[in-house]
C-alpha cells in the first residue's frame, strides 16, 4: 500500500471566512491528506504589525475543526526564514505546498519554490475567491461602526 500524499497549506486564518474554507478544501484536494500550518501570533506582528484579531489558539482550534484538514500545527518559521521553513516542511513529510495564487511571483516564492523543490516538495497556486478577505471584512467592520 502507497502511503499518503500530505499536502501543506499555510495561513493566519484570522476571521474565518469562505475564502479560507475554498482554499483549504482546494489544497485537500490535491492529495490524500491535508496538514495546515497556522502562523503564531508572533509572526503576524512581525509581518504586519500587529496581531491577528483571534488569537492563535483559537485559529488553530477552527482550522483542526474543519472536516477537510487532517492536521494542523503552528509555523515552526516565518516562510521568509527560505531554508528553515523548507526544512520543516519536509521534516513534515509533505509532498506539495498548496498557495494562494496571488503570493505567486511573490520574492518569498521565487526563493521558496526552489528551496523546496530541492526536498522534491511540489508547489502548486490555487486560485482566491474574488471579493473576499480578512482585510476587506475587517474594514466592512470598522466602517459600520
Amino acid at each position: 500500500m502507497l502511503s499518503p500524499r500530505w499536502i501543506l497549506a499555510c495561513g493566519v486564518f484570522d476571521l474565518l471566512h469562505v475564502g479560507h474554507v475554498r482554499y483549504l478544501q482546494a489544497a485537500r484536494a490535491l492529495g490524500d491528506r491535508l496538514k495546515v500550518a497556522v502562523a503564531p501570533d508572533e509572526f503576524c506582528l512581525a509581518r504586519k504589525g500587529r496581531r491577528p484579531t483571534i488569537p492563535g489558539a483559537q485559529r488553530l482550534e477552527l482550522i483542526r475543526a474543519l472536516a477537510c484538514v487532517d492536521a494542523a500545527e503552528y509555523m515552526l518559521s516565518s516562510l521568509d526564514d527560505t531554508a528553515v521553513a523548507a526544512a520543516w516542511i519536509s521534516a513534515w513529510g509533505i509532498h506539495c505546498v498548496a498557495v494562494g495564487a496571488d503570493w505567486q511571483g511573490s520574492p518569498r516564492w521565487l526563493r521558496l519554490e526552489p528551496a523546496l523543490a530541492q526536498h522534491g516538495i511540489a508547489v502548486r497556486f490555487l486560485p482566491r475567491t474574488a471579493g473576499v478577505s480578512t482585510s476587506a471584512i475587517l474594514a466592512k467592520i470598522r466602517a459600520s461602526s
